[in-house]
């Protein structure tokens, strides 16, 4: 049998006389409230002190107890510790609770889960926890708090809670973040959407392309309400993933942000750290050495292994070149460079075969991202300016045409060409 003692708020006078008698006499008895003033009344020496351990690791001792106990809590067992409603068969003595000790309002609601905090004015602070709460909390937010049984008022900033509460007099906002995590939860939960409950991680890798060059068109316009919609749906797509992954047991967005921000500090120790770097250059030379001394990136070999498979083929062929280069697999100057492309330019035009025409071509558009290297431009974001030119200009052709293209011929066409060239200088 387990049973459940109120310690109350104050003396021996908060406690009935079989509560003070089980207290006294039981001979295993747990608290986790070991620094409650009523001991310095009533002595055990058979006394466990859990007051460090989280209501999970209380909860998995209490379900399968290995004999009767006796469990003497702070307050009210029920009032002030609320994974005790779980216990099934549990007996409890009642206590004044710690909650009277705060100055609550006609209204109030009570939480112990951290992240619905919408219409939360009371927080239970169990041990352990104050740190990741205090993150989700305006920090010059004026509180009231209980913290073992000491009262007063602080902001939360400046406040440290080892075991209590606190008491916002008005509705605490949740931070955007977690409101979009819960709109997450409650998208793929019971009840929610269909279409977001039955995607996968490899349902999603198309939108998360997607999603990423609607962000670079976004950054291209400078238009900074775009930039945020569209950074939103990047965003979106992050929480998305790991809403899936938290379901499998797998990790969770706070897993994922604890792990980028261990990774920035270990690769900028010029930052954090004593090490000197006086350039750019150095910082890059520095970043590809820390890389390799990373947990997964052991086993590569290759200067080129770690370059993404699915990149767009342009990126990917700036990338494999900018690595080469960096142990010296690289043209001194220019020269060679447009050489190298006459030269493919040469072959290609000879190639007689479908598949020598292929082989060529890549050479060739290699041999283009490599000059585009050495004159310092991206040639994908070359490409897609030049896209775009002709998209406007096709348009222009659409627009003015005085019937249906299919039936104009090619050379009235590029009399609108010309027309929509010399309105783009």
């Amino acid at each position: 049998m387990i049973i459940a003692v109120g310690l109350g708020t104050g003396t021996t006078a908060d406690l009935s006389a079989k509560a003070l008698s089980l207290i006294k006499e039981a001979k295993n008895i747990a608290t986790t409230a070991s620094w409650h003033p009523i001991w310095q009344e009533v002595s055990n020496r058979n006394i466990q002190k859990w007051d460090k351990w989280s209501p999970s690791l209380r909860s998995s001792v209490l379900l399968e107890p290995k004999e009767d106990l006796v469990l003497a809590v702070a307050g009210d067992p029920f009032s002030d510790e609320a994974y005790l409603k779980k216990i099934a068969g549990l007996d409890i003595i009642s206590a004044p609770s710690r909650l009277q000790t705060l100055p609550l309002p006609s209204k109030w609601y009570y939480s112990d889960d951290y992240k619905k905090l919408g219409e939360t004015v009371v927080l239970r602070v169990y041990p352990g926890k104050w740190e990741e709460l205090k993150l989700l909390l305006p920090q010059d937010k004026e509180v009231s708090y209980e913290d073992c049984l000491i009262k007063g008022q602080a902001k939360i900033g400046d406040l440290t809670i080892t075991d209590g509460y606190i008491l916002v007099k008005e509705e605490l906002k949740q931070k955007p973040i977690e409101q979009l995590v819960n709109i997450m939860q409650r998208l793929r939960g019971e009840g929610g959407c269909p279409w977001d409950r039955i995607q996968t991680f490899s349902s999603l890798k198309p939108y998360v392309v997607e999603e990423a060059y609607e962000l670079w068109d976004a950054i291209d316009s400078e238009d900074p309400y775009l930039m945020v919609e569209e950074l939103g749906d990047v965003l979106l797509q992050v929480v998305f993933h790991c809403a899936i992954a938290e379901e499998k047991g797998l990790f969770n967005l706070d897993k994922v942000a604890e792990n980028i921000s261990k990774k920035m500090i270990h690769r900028h120790p010029h930052v954090f750290s004593d090490l000197k770097v006086d350039s750019p250059e150095k910082v890059l030379i520095n970043w590809e050495k820390l890389k390799k001394s990373e947990r997964g990136k052991e086993d590569r070999l290759s200067i080129l292994d770690g370059i993404p498979k699915y990149l767009p083929g342009l990126t990917k062929a700036l990338k494999v070149q900018k690595k080469a280069a960096k142990v010296g697999f690289d043209w001194d100057e220019i020269a060679p460079v447009w050489d190298k492309v006459y030269e493919e330019c040469e072959e290609l035009s000879k190639a007689d075969s479908l598949a020598e025409k292929e082989e060529e071509l890549g050479d060739l558009l290699f041999a283009i991202v490599n000059l585009a290297r050495f004159l310092k431009v991206d040639p994908e974001v070359a490409l897609t300016k030049t896209i775009n030119k002709f998209q406007k200009r096709f348009r222009y052709i659409e627009v003015h045409a005085n019937r249906p293209l299919e039936e104009m011929s090619l050379a009235e066409m590029d009399v609108f060409w010309e027309e929509a060239k010399k309105e783009d200088k």
